[in-house]
């Protein structure tokens, strides 16, 4: 069949930045014998968004030639790595499908590096020792290999990176574990030390100013210092002067008898005998014996109950009223369904609604929105890592439970919550933070280490008396640990207690 349709494109290739467009004519010549509509559309694009034709559809009689005219652009973040693509410039008619002509357009997508890099705490306390986390980003479209390093005008802090160099996709979040260390103070007031943290990708650096407050070693200052000091010489002195008089007097005390005979005759009293350090003082008539005296409670008051001891190795839980075990229908409290997609209000009636947050997760796991329960049986022959975990809950893609089981998931309380035990399990030696967001805004990372797959970890928190309630929780890998889509670092959270503010 003879084509029915001429068609032009220019430019014949195009380079584009990050957020750019260029503008493309395409030029149709209507070849068949009949009057023909045509479109035209784009194909390579990670969304159609990206694309702009005007008119969407022109009318041609025989031999007639009409332009179309269309916008192509790249996406500011993600989608689109820099280099080369090729895409295809199609022209069909909508109503005949045997109508229809594809063009090649190359494209080419410019590097731009995009680096940012997020520290906490920005102010670290500690004697000799003090400690950050930093977060790395690649905002851009091509990959990057980051150095860390730091420095301080003193030259007198060390620092320590794990690690140190770090690769990242575009898209993809990382983190590192900071030490520095300095000649803690002997005394006197605080000392604030001033560093600078740096990011180096090749001609992309990035820096942020960290403070280091030292305690001294010993509190107070030199008043202090110099108090105790001359407490200790005045005692010293009161001893060695109260020796020297006790002899002076036992000598005049001998001399006198010597010249006296009847003295010598006088019976000198008996010392009293010293107390016991390990008997009880004699208690005395209408006195209660402290010994045997009950703790005093304060009323109305009951002592919570203890909390099941953690796994070897891990911390113990802390008390709490509510506890939601994801391993459990929340409604008839009987073992859950494996590898079902659950809502995010799942456990709303409990106090708990959740969602997965693939923006914090790899680039290719964007779509990652569902929260599944899937359930992982052990198998002495599987080479699956996480056979063996039982019932969890995870994220996942909504199409296919397997993939992406990866990106973190929020936890948001209906009420401000004193205390939090997040359980989870993984490969052993997985390290997972649960990061605790506050009602004024404010976060705390607390870290835990998976002892062995299947087994019950548990991240505790308990707020301190007068401190910011908790308003939700953050789950997944630590910084220091990048995502495996292999299943060595899936997040299992198998459920999560807490004591809410009434």
């Amino acid at each position: 069949m003879a084509i029915a349709m001429k068609v032009t494109v220019s430019p014949e290739r195009i380079s584009l930045g990050p957020g750019e467009s260029a503008d493309v004519e395409v030029t149709v010549q209507n070849a068949s014998q009949v009057v023909e509509h045509f479109a035209a559309q784009v194909v390579g694009l990670p969304s159609a968004d990206l694309v702009r034709c005007e008119p969407d559809v022109v009318k041609l009689r025989p031999k007639e030639i009409g332009t179309l005219r269309m916008q192509v652009s790249v996406p500011e973040r993600g989608g689109m790595v820099a280099g080369p693509y090729i895409l295809g410039l199609v022209v069909k008619s909508p109503y005949s499908k045997e109508v229809s002509r594809c063009e090649e357009l190359p494209l080419d997508v410019r590097p731009a590096p995009a680096l940012t890099m997020n520290v906490q705490p920005e102010v670290a306390n500690g004697g000799k020792v003090g400690n950050y986390v930093v977060n790395l980003a690649n905002e851009g479209n091509m990959p990057m290999a980051v150095t860390l390093s730091g420095n301080d005008p003193e030259n007198r802090v060390g620092f320590k990176f794990a690690p140190r160099e770090i690769r990242l996709e575009p898209g993809m979040v990382a983190g590192s574990q900071v030490t520095v260390n300095s000649d803690q103070p002997l005394t006197g007031q605080e000392k604030r030390r001033s560093a600078t943290l740096r990011a180096n990708a090749g001609e992309t650096v990035v820096e942020k100013p960290v403070s280091f407050v030292q305690r001294p070693k010993i509190r107070g200052g030199w008043m202090k210092f110099g108090a105790l000091a001359a407490g200790l010489a005045v005692l010293g002195g009161a001893t060695v002067g109260g020796a020297l008089l006790l002899r002076d007097i036992k000598g005049d005390q001998t001399v006198a008898a010597n010249n006296n005979p009847a003295a010598q005759q006088v019976p000198q009293p008996q010392p009293n005998p010293q107390p016991n350090p390990q008997q009880p003082p004699p208690q005395q008539s209408g006195q209660p014996n402290p010994s045997s005296a009950a703790p005093q409670q304060p009323p109305n008051s009951q002592a919570p109950p203890p909390a099941p001891p953690g796994p070897s190795g891990a911390p113990a839980p802390v008390p709490v009223t509510t506890t939601i075990d994801f391993e459990q229908n929340p409604t008839t409290g009987q073992p859950a369904e494996g590898n079902v997609s659950i809502p995010p209000n799942h456990y709303a009636e409990k106090g708990l609604t959740m969602a997965a947050l693939p923006d914090r997760g790899p680039i290719e796991c964007k779509n990652a929105k569902q929260l599944w329960i899937r359930i992982n049986q052990p198998n002495p022959n599987s080479t699956v890592p996480v056979a063996g975990a039982g019932l969890y809950l995870t994220t996942g893609i909504p199409t296919e439970i397997r993939d992406c089981n990866i990106v973190p998931i929020r936890m948001t309380f209906a009420k401000p919550t004193t205390a939090v035990n997040v359980y989870f399990t993984g490969v052993q030696g997985t390290k997972y933070t649960a990061t605790m967001v506050f009602a004024d805004g404010t976060q705390q990372a607390v870290e835990g280490t998976a002892t062995k797959i299947g087994e019950r970890v548990p991240i505790p928190f308990q707020v301190p008396q007068g401190g910011q309630p908790i308003r939700e929780v953050i789950f997944g890998l630590s910084p220091s640990v990048a995502p495996d889509r292999g299943g060595k670092t899936n997040v299992l959270l198998k459920g999560v207690g807490f004591t809410s503010i009434p």
